[in-house]
């Protein structure tokens, strides 16, 4: 029962994300008409995130998760209604620009406690015996909440306007709420044994430090901490690539066919849908999820390589459809990974600080992204994504350590 409970609040997380994400770029850029901007507006879904996550990542373990993810979903609430207003009352471009950038701002920090608490909560439910398989059901079920809000979001620019995209994302956010209010009936199962309503308190957390400062010093403690580094350092060009991608993809669209938020909104769902199958390729045995962790990075990069020539709108849809499905496999398996590998009791600080790491990626990709689109085009900045991948591919297989992490 939890387990569906948390991934059906996920996947209603992910449409009103996505609906909101879509009208967010689309009127962007149609407001502006510049690339680079839509990469800033993009970037501050990630920067204050990135600074939240490394200045607050001790209270990310702090408190019940359950609770905690209705409390941030409530602030995604408001936010998304303060866009609707706003864009309802056809405030001058500018205007409006800021008040995306600064909504994507306090979403972000939102977002990001948001994955942590849904980190803990898998945690606690599944165990890392099943936290594969029920990660990738996550993964690919959100996924799919993502195309279905990407093509809402597509039908209601082209019908109604953007304002309702906002409103519809509002009350998507409140009903996840619900829906996790659901859940506490069955908190005490859920409880953790850190939370402020479980039996014994546990220590405090300068005490907690100090005992894993010494059991640190041994060397398979070591080793662990290492790996665990560098697992979190291999999460930041897939997660990057990604959303690079994402950022890129209203220009692309615009290139292929002109004006056409519809078609912006089927690459959306083509980039989506490869994320799916991704999610259920993780899931099927380690055996597959070593293979992605060696090769997946060099093959997207590859990949990559096929979007350079001007394709047909059916066909590059397809290709992007492949592009995401390799990056994205890579992607939940360093989540994966993460999740894992964390200590007992430091899994919300640690997903913190590897969605710190990774948002940082995604601010730079998404600035990096829209400049190369708005200085030298939507090809240019294909190739230069593609060469990036297959670069750090390279670089990565000659760590020994990464290279045993592979193929364990």
């Amino acid at each position: 029962m939890h387990k569906w409970a948390l991934t059906s609040f996920a996947a209603l997380g992910a449409v009103a994300e996505a609906v909101q994400l879509v009208a967010l770029m689309w009127t962007t850029l149609h407001l502006t008409g510049s690339a680079s901007m839509v990469g800033v507006v993009n970037a501050f879904a990630f920067l204050p995130g990135v600074v939240a996550g490394v200045a607050l990542r001790l209270a990310f373990d702090r408190g019940s998760a359950i609770k905690n993810l209705g409390r941030t979903n409530w602030v995604c609430v408001g936010f998304s209604l303060i866009l609707a207003v706003a864009v309802s009352a056809e405030l001058r471009a500018e205007y409006l620009v800021g008040l995306f950038c600064a909504s994507q701002a306090v979403l972000s920090i939102a977002k990001l406690a948001n994955k942590s608490a849904l980190a803990r909560a898998l945690r606690l439910i599944v165990g890392r015996q099943d936290l594969p398989a029920v990660q990738g059901r996550i993964s690919s079920t959100t996924i799919i909440g993502g195309v279905v809000g990407s093509g809402l979001s597509g039908l209601l620019l082209a019908l109604v306007g953007a304002a309702w995209c906002f409103a519809v994302a509002s009350a998507l956010y409140a009903a996840s709420v619900l829906l996790i209010r659901a859940l506490r009936r069955y908190q005490p199962t859920v409880q953790e044994a850190t939370g402020p309503e479980s039996g014994p308190k546990s220590p405090p957390s300068s005490a907690v430090d100090s005992e894993l400062a010494e059991a640190g010093s041994s060397p398979a403690k070591r080793d662990g901490r290492r790996l665990l580094m560098l697992v979190l350092l291999v999460s930041i060009p897939s997660s990057g690539a990604l959303q690079y991608i994402t950022a890129l993809l209203p220009s692309y669209a615009n290139a292929l066919v002109p004006g056409s938020a519809p078609y912006y909104s089927v690459l959306d769902i083509a980039a989506m849908l490869g994320g799916i199958l991704a999610g259920v390729l993780i899931g099927i045995s380690p055996r597959v999820r070593r293979t992605v962790q060696r090769y997946a990075l060099v093959v997207s990069g590859m990949l990559c390589l096929l979007l350079v020539p001007n394709w047909s709108p059916v066909a590059a849809a397809g290709i992007i459809a492949v592009v995401s499905l390799t990056i994205t496999s890579h992607v939940v398996g360093m989540q994966i990974a993460t999740n894992q590998l964390a200590p007992d009791g430091q899994i919300g600080r640690y997903m913190a600080v590897r969605n710190a790491g990774v948002g940082l990626a995604k601010a730079v990709f998404s600035l990096g992204a829209g400049i190369l689109a708005q200085l030298s085009g939507v090809y240019a900045a294909w190739m230069v994504l593609a060469l990036f991948l297959i670069a750090v591919s390279i670089a990565f297989s000659c760590s020994p350590t990464w290279r045993r992490f592979a193929s364990a």
